[in-house]
């Protein structure tokens, strides 16, 4: 218990201590409601500065989702700022025409980059494919060439040792495959055999051929022209047509009955 003279010692205290809180609560509130007023006012101000360049953009004929890309902005706040806006038919076209393009564009870029993924994965593909199969033997390159021939080449009984194909790199192989039984390149005949509506780019496919084999043009013989029907005479195809090769082995009876017969044996053990 307080004596009654420090009792009336510590009544002022008990006066001052409330009377600043009281004070300091006044000044804090006074002070927050004086921000808040000038972030008001600041930020109203800055609100409307950007409805107005908002509408004026819309005015000028651009679209609510190409106007929120401008602005950074939500297309739904766009929207609603913009909704009294009443556009020209002028401007309605111009927007549709633009959204279009836009969407042509982008379809472009789209189909683009699914054409490169597509490249990427077949090279991906193809390198794991070289890999796998890794280097192949004498024996190797032997039974993919049977398996050609066994498709491409000559099997009556006429005797003739040859094959037929378009594809330069497959005829490019057999002539290797060839050089596996001795068969020298200046023991091949050629013939060329192109549609009718390339006569005019015989000499030129002729060169194709023999730069591309490694022979000479006089092992060509006469070209045979055929004529096939309309959809199949497609000239549109002038960079990639090379017509129809023929390769034939002079004196290749032995070596065409020992082809036959290691065929035979490759199918009784199938």
């Amino acid at each position: 218990m307080f004596e009654p003279v420090e009792v009336l010692l510590l009544q002022p205290a008990f006066r001052i201590i409330p009377l600043t809180i009281i004070l300091h609560k006044f000044i804090y509130e006074q002070w927050a409601s004086i921000c808040i007023e000038i972030y008001r006012i600041i930020y109203l101000m800055y609100d409307i500065q950007i409805k107005k360049q908002a509408k004026l953009f819309r005015k000028k004929g651009k679209s609510i989702y190409e106007i929120a890309r401008i602005m950074d902005l939500r297309p739904t706040t766009i929207s609603y700022w913009c909704k009294d806006i009443k556009l020209s038919d002028f401007l309605i076209r111009k927007i549709s025409n633009e959204g279009k393009k836009k969407a042509r564009m982008a379809m472009l870029v789209y189909t683009e980059k699914q054409r490169m993924e597509r490249l990427h994965r077949q090279a991906t593909e193809r390198e794991i494919g070289r890999k796998w199969l890794g280097r192949l033997s004498r024996r190797d390159l032997t039974m993919v060439g049977l398996g050609l021939y066994w498709g491409e080449g000559y099997k009556g009984s006429n005797g003739e040792l040859g094959f037929t194909n378009s594809n330069p790199d497959i005829i490019h192989f057999c002539l290797n495959w060839l050089a596996i039984f001795d068969i020298s390149k200046k023991d091949l005949i050629f013939h060329l055999t192109i549609n009718a509506i390339f006569t005019g780019q015989e000499k030129r496919l002729k060169r194709f051929w023999f730069t591309k084999l490694g022979v000479t043009e006089n092992q060509f013989t006469k070209t045979t022209l055929i004529k096939s029907a309309l959809k199949k005479a497609d000239t549109s195809r002038r960079n990639t047509y090379r017509g129809i090769l023929r390769v034939k082995v002079r004196r290749g009876n032995a070596l065409k009955n020992r082809i036959l017969g290691a065929l035979e044996h490759i199918s009784a053990c199938a």
